[in-house]
């Protein structure tokens, strides 16, 4: 896989071709390379690639609120950080028995209600 920048979209079919690990290390070595700190890199990674792949596979609810984020104002890296809190969240809920119900219709309706400033009011978005 070529180099990983959340500012761009990596082809779909070589993202999903490639291997999931490499996938979440190509996110960390862009991280790591804007010498940001990050508390929890990896998973912070790992919802990035989780995102990317959603991406790449054209999920609906995540393609809508990428662009409406981005028509937004936020850059593609920022929007794809602020649809990770939804996911970070569905993954919690999920973990701890808050959702029971069908966790993408779920997901589908946290991500057609996130604006820009539900983000930021939810979740400190950092754009």
């Amino acid at each position: 896989m070529s180099r990983y920048d959340p500012d761009r979209a990596p082809n779909p079919e070589e993202w999903l071709d490639t291997d999931e690990q490499e996938r979440i290390d190509a996110v960390l070595r862009y991280h790591r390379k804007t010498k940001v700190r990050i508390p929890h890199e990896k998973m912070h990674a790992t919802i990035h690639a989780v995102v990317e792949s959603q991406l790449a596979e054209g999920f609906p609810a995540s393609v809508r609120a990428l662009e409406r984020l981005m028509k937004e104002g936020l850059s593609r890296h920022d929007a794809i950080h602020a649809i990770g809190c939804a996911v970070a969240d569905l993954m919690h809920g999920a973990m701890s028995g808050q959702i029971t119900s069908d966790a993408p219709e779920h997901l589908t309706r946290a991500l057609d209600k996130l604006t820009k400033a539900e983000w930021h009011r939810q979740y400190g978005g950092d754009d």
